[in-house]
Order: C-alpha cells, then structure tokens, then sequence
C-alpha cells in the first residue's frame, strides 16, 4: 500500500486532489490544512474526507493565534482524527508584522516555544500523532522531543536544513521521533537518511498541493531500495503509526 503521508488541501478542489493521488498510483492519503484559521482549515479537511472517506484520512491542524484551538484540538479528537499538523511559520510575530526574513530567523524567539509547548501538551494527552514543519530548527526541535515523547512525532522535509540532516537523522533514532522526506529536491539525501536514521524511520509524502504525488513517489523509486525498505517508507511506516 502506498500512503500520502502529506497532503495539503488549502482550499483546493478536493476531486483534483484525489485525481492527482489516483493517477500516481496512492491508495490512502493524510490530508490536512495549514495558512487558515484553525476551524477553517478543518472545516477544509473535514470537507475532503467527507468526499472521499475511503481515500482520506483527516489530520488536524492549530495555531497559536487563534484564542480557540484547544476547542479545535478536542473537536478533532471527538471526530476521531489521530494526526495533528503544526508550522513553525505560524508561531511567529503576528502575521500582519511578519516577513519572510522573519520566518527563517534564528531567533523567532520566547512565543515560538511556548506557545508550541502548550499545543504539544494538549496533543499528547491525546496520543496525537504530531506531524511538525520545523522549517531547519534543530535547537527547538531537540528540546521538544526529548520533552514530548508519549505519542509519535514527526519531523517534516527531514528537518528542511540539507546541512544538519545527519543532525536531524540522530533525533529520529529515538523510538517516538520520525521523519517525512517530502519536498527533498536532492533525491539522494532520502537515501542517506534511510541509511543514518534506518528505514524504520522514514515516511513518505508528497508535499501536495504543491508538489505532484507522481514526482515525488519517483524520488523514492530511483534510490532502488531493498523492496522491503521502500515499502516501509512509501506507506508501512506511517500505518503502522496510525494502527
């Protein structure tokens, strides 16, 4: 079974969506909204599997912003979502003051931290499993596993930093730490990765809307992993987290 472990629908046509999936040969996708407000986004999601509920398979998403999202966090729960999608972009500056300078910052400081920390409490106590776009910041990302560590955390694009991939591989080789290669232009650092940080570790996704399931598929397929690997990665992996 071949699994989209990451999937955006941010206000997309939830038929093209399911085409593009259909037509790269995806039998289950992970589907989730980011960029909105915490109940439009899921509304979005909610909207999608609704259309497709054999296909999708609905994550939730939060943001600090919104005074809300522990209502959000326990209306998912009650719909029986078991993944959560958080952005390091969204616990920023407020997003009117906000640039992209900003965004990639080393110091996006006190607010960041908490406000993450408080969401991770709440997905916890919820077994929810926490994928996480730390967009390269290792520093917080290793304080966070090593605090959060009853249900499964995902790192996204292998930590989204080329240079502290090994970095990022050592964090995944603690039993509840993962991490999705989605969106890795340089095909052949998921190679690496599945030798540093073991194939048991490694969870495939599309990055879509962005980019195209089929292209992203084929940057697992070239790497010719043992057949048994590559089908971890491709959907035995995330399943197996879901199970």
């Amino acid at each position: 079974m071949i699994v989209d472990a990451h999937m955006h629908i941010e206000h997309e046509n939830p038929n093209l969506i399911y085409a593009e999936e259909r037509e790269a040969g995806v039998d289950r996708a992970i589907i989730f909204s980011i960029w909105n407000p915490s109940r439009e986004s899921n509304d979005l999601t909610l909207n999608a599997y609704k259309m497709y509920p054999k296909f999708f398979i609905p994550w939730g998403h939060v943001r600090p912003s919104d005074s809300y999202w522990r209502d959000e966090l326990d209306r998912i729960v009650k719909l029986g979502w078991k993944g959560l999608k958080l952005h390091f972009g969204e616990f920023g500056l407020p997003s009117a003051d906000r640039t992209i300078s900003d965004l990639l910052a080393s110091h996006i400081g006190d607010y960041l931290v908490e406000s993450l920390n408080a969401i991770m409490e709440v997905a916890q106590e919820h077994n929810l499993v926490t994928l996480i776009d730390c967009m390269g910041r290792l520093d917080v990302m290793t304080k966070l596993v090593m605090i959060f560590t009853k249900a499964p955390i995902i790192i996204a694009h292998l930590g989204s930093n080329y240079d502290l991939t090994k970095n990022f591989c050592e964090l995944a080789k603690m039993g509840h730490v993962y991490l999705d290669c989605s969106n890795r232009h340089l095909y052949r650092i998921i190679k690496e990765a599945v030798k540093m940080a073991g194939a048991d570790k490694i969870i495939w996704g599309s990055d879509g809307w962005w980019q195209h399931p089929a292209a992203e598929i084929m940057m697992v397929k070239v790497l010719k992993l043992p057949k048994e690997e590559e089908e971890k990665v491709l959907g035995g992996n995330i399943m197996r987290l879901l199970e």
